[in-house]
């Protein structure tokens, strides 16, 4: 509790003092100052009105979504909508991945095109240009402040530590010596990413949890007002996986409450096929390291550290791991290898009876693979609660497809919560 607290309070302290005014400014920044003297000798000076981002290289836009720190979504004057990367800047990770200082240059950004009264995208050339992604376009993002001036946002971001110039002095550059100074400026008092000091929202000491306790209680692990969420560790199996047409992976995290006898659900980001995180299997247990995050309106974790969790015993868990907790036997769901060793056809009665209000099921399956079914056929047991006078219809030949748990691991002996999530085929 005394993390979460300490958490909370950061976060607050960060979000009333990053924005304070500066007066001559320390020799050595304390990460809590705001600049802007060199920015404000930038201005703009090309003509705007009328004119469209994507055929002129500038014009009007406002904001549609914020993404992270060098990241917006904007909408045209012409209701397109286009996502911009910031030119010459590059902040610290805050979506997939979470680097330190991320976040707080996310909620910079946020901050600063909140308040402004007008937006202007300039582009760097005499048109849009998409970045090496193809996705978005490169550009400088320009905001008129309450005084009726135009601020660079680029350009401020690498004065207030955010980010290094990631120009250089050619004419592709066309503000490279204002980025320069700026920059020299920032890692001459030692600004956020130049700096030793600690990034208040920013943790690598996880917080251990359940996915009830989050539920149950999100405001002790997600920050809404600064918009950052702790980082938090915890025992769950992988229950779905999501592919978007973008090519990421998000899977659907699950725990049972053994007390509740319910399971609870949450997002789990895992990036492209080339994170690490996006080979996580479907139906393993895993222990789960991830950052907090508020994505369309629904939490996730990102950031995702993982190891194969070893089964619990007591207060500690045991090295038996445990790669076969929630098993899917349905012979219509098409296999991919996220599925690995935890799909199965659908079972074949071999016997049953109720005992207790208890249904018992022994039946056969063959595991799937790529390739097809595999030669050998596994015998299993499955029970369930049934109400009181409940008629028995799993006859020897009976073929049913369901999703179980097999909680001590390789025992063979398989628990379905309920009753109606078995479907007679």
């Amino acid at each position: 509790m005394k993390k979460r607290i300490v958490f909370l309070v950061l976060a607050l302290l960060v979000c009333l003092s990053l924005f304070a005014c500066n007066g001559d400014g320390p020799k050595v920044a304390d990460n809590t100052e705001y600049y802007d003297a060199i920015t404000k000798t930038l201005s703009l000076n090309k003509e705007y009105e009328g004119k469209s981002f994507l055929s002129d290289g500038i014009g009007n836009a406002t904001v549609d979504a914020f993404t992270d720190g060098d990241t917006v979504r904007f909408k045209l004057a012409s209701n397109e909508i286009v996502i911009v990367r910031f030119y010459q800047v590059d902040t610290p990770e805050s979506t997939s991945s979470v680097e330190k200082w991320g976040k707080a240059a996310s909620l910079f950004t946020k901050e600063r095109l909140s308040s402004a009264t007008e937006v202007v995208l300039e582009a760097t050339g005499p048109k849009a240009v998409h970045d090496s992604y193809g996705t978005r376009y490169l550009g400088y993002v320009w905001y008129k402040t309450a005084d009726g001036k135009f601020k660079n946002l680029n350009l401020e971001l690498v004065e207030n530590g955010f980010s290094e110039n990631k120009g250089i002095n050619t004419e592709d550059y066309p503000y490279y010596n204002y980025f320069n100074k700026a920059n020299k400026f920032a890692m001459s008092v030692k600004l956020r990413i130049y700096s030793d000091l600690d990034d208040p929202l920013y943790s690598t000491d996880p917080i251990d949890m359940t996915i009830k306790e989050f539920l149950n209680n999100t405001d002790s692990y997600y920050n809404k007002d600064t918009k950052v969420g702790a980082k938090v560790k915890l025992i769950a199996y992988l229950s779905s996986l999501y592919c978007s047409p973008s090519g990421t992976y998000t899977y659907t995290v699950s725990e049972y409450d053994a007390e509740t006898k319910k399971v609870y659900s949450i997002s789990l980001y895992a990036g492209y096929a080339s994170s690490g995180s996006s080979r996580m299997k479907i139906g393993h247990l895993y222990s789960i390291t991830g950052d907090i995050q508020e994505y369309n309106g629904k939490y996730q974790l990102s950031n995702i550290i993982y190891e194969d969790l070893l089964s619990v015993t007591g207060d500690g868990y045991t090295v038996i791991k445990q790669k076969n907790y929630f098993v899917t036997f349905d012979s219509t769901v098409e296999y991919i290898s996220q599925y690995s060793n935890t799909l199965y056809s659908d079972v074949t009665v071999v016997e049953s009876s109720v005992n207790n209000n208890v249904l018992t099921i022994v039946g056969t399956t063959n595991q799937r693979s790529k390739t097809g079914l595999k030669d050998e056929v596994n015998t299993y047991t499955f029970t369930v609660s049934v109400p009181e006078n409940y008629q028995n219809v799993f006859t020897a030949g009976t073929k049913f497809s369901v999703q179980a748990f097999q909680f001590v691991a390789n025992s063979g002996e398989f628990t379905i919560l309920s009753y109606s999530n078995i479907t007679i085929r």
